[in-house]
């Protein structure tokens, strides 16, 4: 089975987070099959100096191309995305030839995430008749957040559109995403694959120590709201005293002045390894996510593979893993509602089996989650 896996999304040497969770899918195909994946990067702030050159990156059975396109040396912005999308087209069919002169045609392609890199299918269909699946991880189908599918130019709603439209299937991790998007683009056929986890990383494990340690990993990006857990904290200090905080990722300087009074209990760990966050993890008893919306983060997967009690506002597929035996779900952007699932948590502790809640996120792991792609595609180039 030829497979060719074209990426809008990718981690590479000029940004190693984007699209992380797409490489660790595909880590988990490659156990079951080759995986050759084409990406071109598409942001702007990644390409200002450019050349025209490639990365390749092997793991295994995984090979990833990642071509850097120079942005026009134009002041017009408008002209100078569309300059910039005709060079990254052109790059990314190139790029197709090369993989079929060297492979053959592929019986099917996999495009994860439409925007840009749905053109590449849509134009193998045309030329050649390859069929392709589309997965989609992105939460822009908010019709009230900035830069949603609704507010962003045609160019991008055409490709959106007509990737979801001429797919032979979409698939998703959550099944919130796929109802929302039967709902705008009439789609017949979607499955359901979850993000995968690392098992071998993310795994229960007892801290040695009596006090209670919450944790929350991200990006530190608006859409997560750490200012209002920080606000929440303030709350539950008044009340119960006996725990810690550690925040994982890039905070600001405005976060962390803001979580000064806080004293010793909040910890900022800054940016950390995919390994080093799974450390920090297993040290922890819940996980916080306090986002504004969201599809179905990675790190609630993981929270629960280190058998973590969740604690999450209940946005997006947030609440098709969370329920009462592994976690608490508020209303988003509730700070008290916040504050006093924390406290809960503190005074019930003894309601979250840490070897349960793991046990249950154990389908998860990337044998699991490898086979089930593997399996999607067998069934659609059988019918």
């Amino acid at each position: 089975m030829n497979v060719l896996h074209i990426a809008s999304w990718y981690p590479h040497s000029k940004d190693p987070f984007d699209g992380d969770f797409i490489e660790r899918h595909l880590k988990a195909l490659s156990l079951h099959m080759p995986v050759h994946v084409i990406h071109v990067v598409q942001k702007f702030h990644l390409l200002e100096n450019e050349t025209t050159r490639t990365e390749n990156k092997t793991d295994g059975r995984l090979t990833a191309e990642i071509h850097f396109v120079p942005l026009p040396g134009i002041k017009n912005r408008l002209l100078q995305k569309l300059l910039f999308t005709r060079n990254y087209n052109n790059t990314l069919k190139k790029a197709i030839k090369a993989y079929i002169f060297k492979n053959g045609k592929p019986d099917l392609v996999h495009v994860h995430v439409p925007v840009k890199a749905g053109y590449g299918a849509l134009w193998m269909k045309r030329k050649w008749g390859v069929p392709f699946v589309v997965t989609e991880h992105s939460s822009a189908y908010y019709d009230h957040i900035e830069d949603s599918y609704f507010g962003n130019s045609s160019y991008f709603k055409q490709i959106t559109r007509l990737s979801f439209q001429k797919a032979a299937a979409v698939s998703s991790v959550s099944e919130w995403l796929l109802k929302r998007l039967q709902e705008l683009f009439n789609i017949s056929r979607t499955k359901l694959i979850r993000n995968v986890v690392d098992t071998k990383l993310f795994y229960p494990q007892t801290a040695d120590r009596q006090q209670k340690r919450f944790i929350h990993v991200s990006m530190m990006m608006p859409l997560k709201n750490t200012e209002g857990i920080v606000n929440a904290l303030h709350i539950l200090l008044q009340k119960n005293s006996d725990w810690d905080f550690v925040f994982v990722g890039p905070a600001p300087d405005t976060l962390k002045q803001k979580a000064a009074s806080l004293s010793t209990r909040v910890r900022f760990t800054g940016a950390l390894a995919y390994e080093q966050v799974a450390a920090e993890m297993r040290q922890a008893d819940a996980l916080v996510h306090f986002s504004r919306y969201e599809n179905l983060p990675c790190v609630v997967n993981e929270a629960l593979c280190c058998g973590l009690a969740v604690i999450a506002s209940d946005v997006g597929g947030i609440s098709e893993l969370v329920h009462a035996g592994n976690g608490l779900l508020v209303p988003d952007n509730n700070i008290q509602a916040l504050a006093d699932a924390m406290l809960y948590y503190l005074q019930h502790t003894h309601q979250y089996n840490r070897t349960a809640i793991s046990n249950e996120a154990s389908v998860f792991n990337y044998n699991t989650v490898g086979l089930q792609l593997k399996e999607m595609y067998g069934q659609l180039l059988r019918k």
